[in-house]
């Protein structure tokens, strides 16, 4: 007879049964298959199996309220009068490691037997199977606590059969200090009191969403430390959930997506992440689009939370544990007084400091966290460098003000006056041309290639001349900035184009996620899948690449290989992942023009996209004909300016 059910949910009886029968025949379970049966594994066993999560850090960590999904599942703190019911979850918090068992009864308010492993025999590399145990409520140190599961309702019976079954239950009579030569005598009956005890909703981390769907290989050893990166998505971790399916490859999912509303794990902390296979990875959701308020606020949950999860290492949180990197553009422009997408890639010393800004921000996590009141305050003081403005570039629009009202992670509308930034390039106008001609632009009249000539690469690189006119400005439109632009235009556009037709709900998706131009990525795709209708866009392949990535010039046909790689394998799939690629690739290296793509003038003759010098050009003749199309203009503009002589 099985004593579990294999499907649903077990109810408390059942779940009882099941470690009543461990213990009787002297068995254990080891769920994560590391150092044996410890007492981890035991509750672990039933969440994994029926909850689909496990709780991270060691047995004291269970009885934090972010370690659960829903406030289904309650908690209760032991006072005098409390008692446990069979089925509920006891949780330890003294030592390092804290303990954790099954309660089975009976139990009263002196004490409560329960089921444990690594208790009789313990230890700590292997552990010890599952027993019976009598408890006091005190003697152990640390606080008690009592998780309860929401269980399946016990079947109903009119008239419940008279219990003559005498009790079975076996317990240590003596106090909670474990030995193996304890004397076992059977328990007596008791009466089992049940009160009600107050649960704790506050919730004053974010909630826990257990659902890992991303395998790999097993690390085998314990992590170097932290890495807390920036998603790269204006979506909030709960969209991230619900949308997991449209796109991201089982490769790219971290640990952990975190914001200051919730907690997502898609991959077990032992399982490597590829990108960085020695850490724990966190994502912060959100650096796209929140507020600087919130966007802290985000950053500070996300190393809490990553501290608890090094604690079950025993790493400390400090300098050589958490790993911070040149590609977390927000994190670097909030903490480094340096903005990558102006001022390009960060040195050293920036990252060193935006280091230090983190570890300060969370030694003061609780006057930060104490600032937040629910429903009521949401703008926190935070010392941080503040920067007015770019090294090198001034604003035509004012800083923005951080947000006073409760966030809802949305977009705002803004008003159809575009907004201009102007950044200068520390080279003059004849330095970088004399650079690019050292590199042998080229120029396609459509019969071939060609030398461009100095003429023809300088009047191409007129930044005055471009910003002039109002097709070619389209040239400095920001492609980093999602404008909003309806579905039902999206799909007028794309209407009769291939496989893009009627994908206008995937653009505006991934444009979304990934903050960029809307207008653009059509444009772009446009042109490197001759408006849907290319090999490569067909399908046929079995995948979809509408951006020409990976079409190598020694190898065109890579560009399948890399769209299967990537699960490219609908159209809706193919665009998110090129928005993406685009982002990742250009964007956030600080090239969010078509002019910057083709010119860098930061940083002249590298890196630069396309081999036509009039690459640039039509790609802005092509959005700001697609902008016409549909009555509506570019609202976001970098424009670049040359060093005066």
């Amino acid at each position: 007879m099985a004593i579990l059910p294999s499907s649903g949910k077990p109810t408390a009886k059942q779940v009882v049964a099941w470690a009543k029968w461990l213990a009787d025949n002297k068995l254990g379970v080891d769920v994560d298959k590391r150092l044996g049966f410890q007492c981890w594994d035991l509750p672990n066993y039933i969440f994994d199996r029926y909850w689909g999560f496990r709780t991270y850090g060691n047995a004291d960590a269970m009885a934090r309220r972010d370690q659960y999904p829903n406030s289904t599942w309650k908690i209760y703190a032991n006072t005098p009068s409390f008692v446990p019911k069979p089925g509920d979850v006891v949780c330890w918090t003294y030592g390092a490691y804290g303990h954790t068992a099954i309660v089975v009864g009976p139990s009263d308010t002196n004490t409560f037997t329960s089921i444990d492993q690594n208790w009789y025999g313990a230890n700590h590399w292997y552990g010890s199977k599952a027993a019976y145990v009598k408890h006091s409520y005190s003697g152990m140190g640390g606080n008690l606590y009592f998780i309860r599961p929401p269980y399946k309702e016990e079947p109903k019976t009119e008239t419940p059969p008279k219990d003559t079954t005498p009790d079975k239950d076996k317990g240590d009579t003596s106090s909670d200090k474990p030995t193996s030569e304890t004397k076992k005598e059977p328990l007596k009956e008791q009466k089992v009191i049940t009160v009600t005890a107050e649960d704790d909703e506050k919730v004053d981390y974010p909630r826990f969403i257990p659902h890992r769907i991303a395998n790999g290989e097993v690390r085998g050893r314990k992590p170097k430390g932290l890495a807390v990166k920036n998603a790269g998505t204006m979506c909030s971790v709960q969209q991230m959930y619900y949308d997991r399916n449209k796109y991201i490859s089982n490769s790219e999912y971290p640990h952990f997506y975190i914001d200051r509303h919730h907690i997502w794990q898609p991959r077990y902390t032992d399982v490597k992440v590829p990108s960085e296979p020695d850490y724990i990875v966190i994502e912060v959701c959100g650096d796209y689009s929140d507020t600087k308020t919130d966007f802290l606020l985000n950053e500070l949950h996300a190393i809490i939370f990553g501290v608890g999860q090094l604690k079950g290492y025993n790493i400390p949180l400090k300098r050589s544990s958490l790993k911070v990197s040149d590609d977390l553009w927000r994190t670097v422009m909030e903490h480094g007084n340096f903005d990558p997408l102006i001022d390009g890639k960060p040195s050293s010393k920036v990252l060193d400091k935006v280091q230090a800004s983190l570890l300060e921000l969370y030694q003061n996590r609780n006057k930060v966290l104490k600032e937040v009141k629910s429903g009521k305050t949401t703008k926190i003081d935070i010392k941080v460098d503040k920067k007015e403005k770019s090294s090198n570039s001034t604003s035509s629009s004012s800083t923005a003000k951080p947000s006073t009202s409760k966030s809802t992670s949305t977009t705002t509308k803004v008003s159809s006056k575009p907004k201009v930034i102007v950044v200068y390039s520390n080279y003059t106008f004849n330095q970088a041309v004399n650079i690019q001609m050292t590199r042998a632009p080229q120029i396609n009249y459509g019969s071939g290639w060609y030398n461009a000539s100095r003429s023809d690469t300088l009047k191409a690189m007129n930044s005055l001349e471009i910003w002039n006119s109002s097709r070619q400005k389209y040239q400095m439109l920001n492609l980093g900035k999602y404008q909003g632009i309806s579905v039902s235009k999206l799909n007028s556009i794309l209407k009769g184009k291939g496989t893009l037709s009627g994908q206008g709900r995937a653009v505006s998706e991934g444009c979304k996620k990934y903050n960029v131009n809307e207008i653009y990525l059509i444009s772009h795709a446009f042109l490197e899948s001759g408006y849907g209708r290319s090999n490569f866009a067909s399908g046929v392949y079995g995948a979809y690449n509408y951006f020409g990535i990976g079409a190598y010039d020694n190898n065109p046909n890579y560009a399948m290989t890399f769209a299967k790689n990537e699960g490219w394998t609908t159209p809706a799939k193919a665009i998110i992942g090129g928005a993406k690629f685009v982002r990742q690739g250009y964007i956030d290296r600080g090239q969010q023009t078509l002019y910057r793509m083709r010119w860098n003038p930061q940083n002249p003759g590298t890196h630069q996209y396309a081999t036509d010098v009039r690459w640039a050009q039509h790609q802005a003749n092509t959005i700001k004909s697609l902008y016409d199309e549909i009555g509506l203009k570019g609202e976001h503009f970098i424009r670049d300016r040359y060093k005066q002589t």
